[in-house]
């Protein structure tokens, strides 16, 4: 077990209380990120468009590196169709990495919701929300999630409310 899915453990809870032991497979996908010299702008924080590539390596991360078990080849096609970011605070330089954590939501025949959100403790620097869509680049359009796609997005799939 990485470090990464250690603390991936402690911290999930769903909005029901459950634990992790009770909802197989639905939780947040963490990643550590240290912030880089080469990550500063003029002012000594973080540039708004790398706290955006800083997103993007998580989603590889989650999506491309781990995406499945040991043996098991899922390859995602999807592009971004938007991505709304809100910066809280300024993220400067220090030792310690943030912690960008990421869900997935609203999933749906061909689209998710994926939400990440730049952390260190309890503060949050910025919080991503982007709206991916299955591509077929051969045919130049949107297409349904297959079903691989739609069991590793729900693995860290939010509990949909309850109605």
């Amino acid at each position: 077990m990485t470090l990464t899915h250690a603390l991936a453990s402690d911290i999930r809870r769903t909005s029901t209380g459950r634990t992790p032991l009770e909802v197989p497979d639905c939780r947040p996908h963490l990643y550590l990120r240290q912030v880089r010299m080469s990550d500063l702008d003029s002012m000594n924080h973080v540039n708004n468009v790398r706290l955006l590539e800083m997103i993007q390596d998580a989603h590889m991360d989650m999506f491309y590196l781990r995406p499945g078990l040991p043996g098991q080849e899922i390859r995602p096609r999807f592009v971004y169709a938007r991505h709304e970011l809100d910066y809280t605070e300024p993220l400067v330089l220090q030792p310690e990495p943030v912690t960008i954590t990421t869900t997935i939501g609203d999933l749906r025949r061909s689209t998710f919701r994926v939400t990440s959100r730049v952390t260190r403790d309890a503060q949050v620097f910025c919080t991503c929300v982007s709206t991916a869509v299955a591509y077929d680049p051969d045919a130049r359009c949107s297409r349904r999630l297959e079903e691989e796609e739609r069991a590793l997005a729900a693995r860290h799939a939010t509990p949909d409310p309850v109605r």
